[in-house]
């Protein structure tokens, strides 16, 4: 755990809203943080309520650090990304320029990438981010349509070999946060956590190494 004041800032200023989990996780000493498993991931996106999911205290720490630093570089962590990981450039009038308005339809309006700042999970968990040029249609509570949930769980299916939609293969878990927990809300984006997946292949999907995540390259001052 980080030192006690530190700690106290970092929950009083945060640079995003602190689910009272990720709170608990500060407060946390790094050997005594228990990683989320596969079966409780499950019953997570089951339940429908995110917000229990966390990062480990160490990562969680280093992300709002993170978050604070690229703010003040890049003027938010959406520029962040739209400009260093997905190279879109920036948006019009708040939306972004595509090639089809169907989400998934076209390869050049999204994009597969390793999560800079994961959940803290077990080891054999991956857990990877698809960004979208556009938006999935969603109902008044924020989830997905079924029209939606249709187009990303067939998405899946063609990039993983496996759609996550609970049928057979216990691989891939997906969800959506709704607009409270995401930390990155001007990018439409799909959270998709993999199980003993082949670190050859996210590679290949992703163009990223472990290496190349935030979580592994940032060093707080």
């Amino acid at each position: 755990m980080v030192g006690v004041r530190d700690v106290t800032e970092l929950i009083n200023n945060p640079p995003f809203e602190l689910s009272a989990a990720d709170k608990e996780s500060l407060l946390t000493r790094e050997e005594d943080y228990i990683p989320h498993t596969w079966e409780e991931i499950k019953q997570v996106i089951a339940d429908g309520d995110m917000s229990v999911l966390k990062r480990g205290p160490t990562d969680l720490r280093n992300y709002i650090l993170w978050t604070r630093d690229t703010r003040a570089k890049y003027g938010s962590a959406t520029n962040f990304i739209l400009h260093e990981r997905l190279q879109w450039g920036t948006p019009v009038d708040g939306k972004l320029s595509c090639l089809d308005p169907v989400p998934f339809a076209n390869p050049a309006d999204y994009r597969v990438l390793r999560n800079d700042w994961p959940y803290g999970t077990t080891p054999d968990i991956t857990h990877l981010v698809v960004w979208l040029r556009t938006p999935l249609a969603v109902d008044e509570e924020g989830d997905p349509t079924p029209e939606s949930r249709q187009r990303i769980t067939d998405f899946l299916k063609k990039t993983f070999g496996v759609s996550g939609d609970g049928q057979g293969d216990d691989r891939l878990l997906w969800f959506k946060n709704r607009q409270k927990w995401q930390s990155v809300r001007a990018i439409e984006h799909i959270h998709v956590l993999l199980r003993g997946a082949d670190d050859a292949l996210i590679t290949k999907i992703t163009g990223q190494t472990q290496d190349d995540m935030n979580c592994r390259a940032y060093v707080p001052e």
